[in-house]
């Protein structure tokens, strides 16, 4: 390990924690620089200078002074150097000036203030480096402490036992030890707990790492089962697809083949043979056209899959649209016995930006799938309103058998059936609703169904931000000439 751990002391404790050690260090530096000075002077009113402690005290004072400044402006950046600094002169001028008085000047008591002080350099020590650094450092001056005290009592023959010095110098030397185990061992119990925070550390990141893992494998898993959703859902659709398109295509087929065979043979019956070829022709085509329709929708739908919807918003006039509209589907209602209807507040002049072919579209879509659900002589009305923000909301309600709440949100869905189209009596590639889904979302508009079973269902479209462009213009320019007409009187 390496002798300096303020590094792993910056990650296991806190900026707090550093700063406290850091203030902790230096302000024993700023005491151990007061107490130079006071040695000093305490030398001077005694008589007591020597030429070392006459220059070396004064230096050293200074000495702290400049540490204690250094590393306080770093910020403890120099920590480390100034605790070796300071633990080399320091130790050496304590060491040096306990040895000269007991072996020199016989003056224990001065040996005694001095060695107090090693004891706050091993303190120091063992709080800023490296337990086993710091203990054999410290270990170290506790070595040369007592030997400098044996050999004290060796020359000048003082008696551990007898002696009161020898007592007072070997109490001292038996506290530092003392001192020295309790700080390993503190030091130890420090590492350890630091050992046991990081092992902590570790488990939570490792813990937050595994929660963060079963959570994206829980995303994976949720997303691999709505793939697993869609392509069953896409199967079943298909599925249903190719079981309506093969009756849907094989009615007309049969008719359009069966009635060319009648025709081939020209077994049309002894009477009114040009009426029977007319009655054949005319079901060979409304079966061509109904095989038509049936490929269209299909083309359209994958058109708009692969290439997606491009409209072009252009000034349209809206109840243009929808009478194109009614007169496409109108021929269908009559054949049904079905009453039209038709209901909105403005003419030919309320002009709004849309996709001509689009909105056409969408319209044609919804009655026709309106005029396909409802029962002979039934209703089916368009309504078409505007609102103050400039939103035109388009309604397709009918008289129809309606559809359960379960599958109102399905009946978008490209193929889905509400029923089956051999017991409803009904035809289609299911595509209708999630063409007009897809035109209405290009649009930028919203589209919702409200249904009750046996009363009817009702499509909505609302399209934003279609203010009419005409009508606007003509409405602001009333308004002002009526502001200006009441200014005027």
């Amino acid at each position: 390990m390496a002798p300096w751990n303020m590094g792993s002391s910056d990650q296991a404790l806190g900026q707090s924690t550093q700063r406290t050690l850091i203030l902790s260090v230096t302000m024993v530096g700023f005491l151990a620089a007061l107490a130079s000075v006071y040695e000093y002077h305490h030398l001077m009113a005694m008589n007591r200078l020597d030429g070392y402690t006459q220059t070396v005290i004064p230096i050293l004072s200074l000495f702290l002074a400049a540490i204690v400044s250094v590393v306080l402006l770093s910020r403890g950046r120099f920590l480390k150097l100034a605790i070796w600094l300071v633990f080399a002169l320091g130790s050496a001028h304590l060491l040096i000036t306990v040895a000269l008085a007991l072996l020199v000047a016989n003056d224990v008591a001065l040996a005694a203030e001095h060695a107090v002080w090693i004891m706050a350099v091993q303190v120091s020590l063992f709080a800023t480096l490296e337990r086993r650094t710091a203990l054999g450092l410290s270990a170290a001056l506790f070595v040369l402490l007592a030997a400098i005290c044996l050999v004290y009592c060796y020359v000048e023959n003082v008696s551990l036992i007898a002696d009161v010095r020898g007592g007072f110098l070997v109490q001292l030397t038996i506290a530092n030890g003392a001192i020295l185990v309790l700080l390993g061992g503190l030091s130890a119990f420090r590492e350890l707990a630091l050992v046991e925070k990081t092992r902590a550390k570790a488990s939570e990141d490792h813990a937050t790492l595994l929660i963060a893992s079963a959570e994206e494998a829980n995303a994976e898993r949720k997303k691999a089962m709505q793939a697993l959703n869609r392509a069953e859902a896409a199967a079943k659709a298909r599925e249903s697809f190719l079981a309506s398109m093969s009756h849907e295509l094989r009615t007309p087929l049969n008719a359009i083949i069966g009635f060319a065979q009648i025709l081939e043979m020209d077994d049309v019956g002894p009477t009114s043979p040009a009426a029977k070829r007319q009655e054949y022709a005319t079901d060979i085509r409304s079966s061509g056209e109904h095989m038509l329709g049936l490929i269209g929708q299909i083309l359209e739908y994958s058109r708009l899959e692969s290439e997606g919807v491009e409209v072009n918003k252009t000034p349209q006039a809206v109840a243009q649209i929808a009478e194109a509209s009614l007169r496409m589907i109108d021929v269908l209602a009559k054949a049904k016995d079905i009453n039209l209807t038709r209901s909105w507040d403005f003419g030919d002049d309320y002009v709004v930006r849309t996709d001509e072919k689009a909105l056409s579209q969408i319209l044609v879509n919804l009655l026709s799938n309106a005029v396909k659900f409802t029962p002979k002589g039934g209703a089916i009305g368009l309504t078409i309103t505007r609102a103050r923000n400039g939103a035109v909301t388009l309604e397709v309600s009918d008289t129809g058998a309606g559809i359960p709440e379960d599958k109102i949100e399905l009946v978008c869905d490209p193929f889905f059936q509400v029923g089956d189209q051999q017991t409803t009596g009904t035809d289609g590639t299911g595509l209708g609703l999630s063409i007009v889904k897809n035109l209405v979302a290009a649009l930028d508009g919203s589209f919702e169904i409200e249904s009750t079973i046996g009363e009817g269902t009702c499509c909505r479209v609302k399209i934003p931000s279609a203010q009419g462009i005409e009508m606007a213009v003509k409405e602001m320019d009333e308004q002002a000439a009526a502001i200006y007409a009441k200014a005027a009187s």
